[in-house]
């Protein structure tokens, strides 16, 4: 088991860590974690993260993550759970594979060290700070460790799993004169923009919302998002 090969000691100082899309500090030649997860609440979470190492991302690693209490002086190891590698089905051969609204893929130009990310089951008891250790190996090599310190906070900001959904009244395309007013993709997709929250809230089905800004990404392991919607879309 990857945990049982790892020694804690020597670890003293946690990094902190609380927004998505945030790296924990950069030392050279150490582990470094980029969480994507946009927030932690009390309750059952699905933490998302990339790994970096001497700014080269760490993909298809055996990982674990361990939470540990940090309310008193010496921090107590509470859980531990593997961190499942998922694979991005847009990346191809090390290149992003844009989905056009007919359909047909293409390789962009540029190459991306990104394939995938790290999801992890993390449950928090109470709202507050929590301290993360994850534990990473690629192949024979040795595990890397690094340790961040991230907050749980008591009630969600966006609506909760369970909870009713905002029946937002979103511009579409008939709204519009141009797309590119309400979709940042290129080319703008007329199919992602035919119905509006509330309308497909009250047909009583399941539905995929998806808030994305194509253009806009800030994080090196954002993920295509809307590339991944467009394979969900009936040809």
């Amino acid at each position: 088991m990857l945990v049982s090969l790892v020694s804690i000691a020597g670890f003293s100082e946690w990094t902190v860590s609380s927004a998505a899309a945030e790296l924990t500090a950069p030392t050279p030649g150490q582990l470094q974690v980029l969480i994507t997860t946009s927030e932690l609440v009390v309750g059952h979470d699905r933490f998302a993260f990339g790994l970096l190492k001497d700014d080269k991302v760490l993909n298809a690693a055996s990982v674990a993550v361990r939470l540990y209490d940090l309310r008193s002086q010496e921090a107590r190891l509470t859980a531990e759970t593997p961190a499942h590698y998922h694979k991005l089905e847009v990346v191809e051969q090390g290149k992003h594979i844009h989905i056009h609204p007919d359909g047909t893929r293409h390789a962009h130009g540029g190459g991306t060290d990104v394939h995938g990310i790290y999801v992890a089951a993390i449950t928090f008891q109470r709202p507050g700070p929590w301290g993360l250790e994850i534990l990473a190996r690629q192949g024979d090599g040795r595990v890397e460790a690094a340790r961040l310190t991230i907050t749980a906070d008591e009630m969600p900001r966006a609506p909760a799993v369970g909870a009713a959904a905002p029946r937002s009244r979103n511009l579409i395309a008939s709204d519009v004169t141009d797309l590119r007013q309400i979709d940042s993709s290129e080319p703008p997709d007329p199919r992602l923009h035919q119905t509006r929250i509330g309308e497909a809230i009250a047909q009583g089905k399941p539905q995929v919302i998806v808030f994305a800004t194509p253009r806009y990404c800030t994080s090196r392991v954002c993920g295509p998002v809307v590339d991944v919607v467009r394979t969900l879309i009936p040809t």
